[in-house]
């Protein structure tokens, strides 16, 4: 079994200059970890809004889970949108 090294690194330590601050720029990415962790819930719940409430569908990488900021940021303005209304 070969190894992909091309997966973007387990955490920001790893990371240098504007690469560590992906995760409040648009364009990079966010583990499923950090996912659970900016909205404080559980992976059963991360799964209930995919089927739900149009949660961005995550990038697979060697079957690990990763959300694009701009996908995430985008979702958080529709549904400050609707909560507006």
């Amino acid at each position: 079994m070969q190894l992909n090294h091309n997966v973007p690194p387990a955490g920001n330590e790893n990371l240098t200059g504007s690469q560590s601050q992906s995760t409040t720029q648009s364009g990079g990415f966010l583990q499923a970890r950090q996912v659970r962790e900016r909205y404080n819930v559980s992976d059963m719940t991360i799964w209930r809004w995919l089927r739900d409430l149009d949660f961005p569908q995550p990038v697979y990488i060697s079957r690990y889970r990763y959300w694009r900021v701009s996908d995430i940021e985008a979702w958080e303005a529709r549904q400050a949108s609707k909560g507006a209304a």
